[in-house]
């Protein structure tokens, strides 16, 4: 019976790529389903034989940690090059674009709550 190993809703294409070369080279057979031309079904990785669901897991884990390693040394990388966009470099980048924006928000979160503040 199939069993529903990974689901691909929000899945990077490369990291879905990565998965299927790690089941592939370890004779895990799966196969995959797709959302349908209306997106009312399952992106998923499914496998073909549940015996094989807790060698895939304990591969999929290892994998996901291993990523999970390098996403945060890039990040660390980026923060030391000081190429991390936060608040605050963002500001520096656009002043005027910044004020404007916050607001916009001040100015819709007013229109929004206004009137039920009346009510009070």
């Amino acid at each position: 019976m199939p069993e529903l190993l990974l689901n691909l809703k929000n899945v990077p294409e490369d990291e879905y790529q990565e998965v299927c070369e790690l089941l592939q080279n370890n004779d895990i057979h799966f196969y995959q389903t797709h959302k349908g031309f209306w997106g009312l079904g399952t992106e998923a990785i499914w496998l073909k034989n549940n015996t094989q669901l807790s060698d895939a897991q304990t591969l999929l884990h290892t994998y996901m940690v291993e990523r999970q390693k390098i996403a945060q040394s890039d990040h660390q990388a980026a923060i030391d090059q000081g190429n991390v966009r936060t608040l605050f470099t963002t500001f520096k980048e656009q002043p005027v674009m910044f004020v404007l924006y916050g607001l916009a928000i001040l100015i819709l979160v007013a229109l929004t709550v206004g009137p039920f503040l009346a009510l009070l």
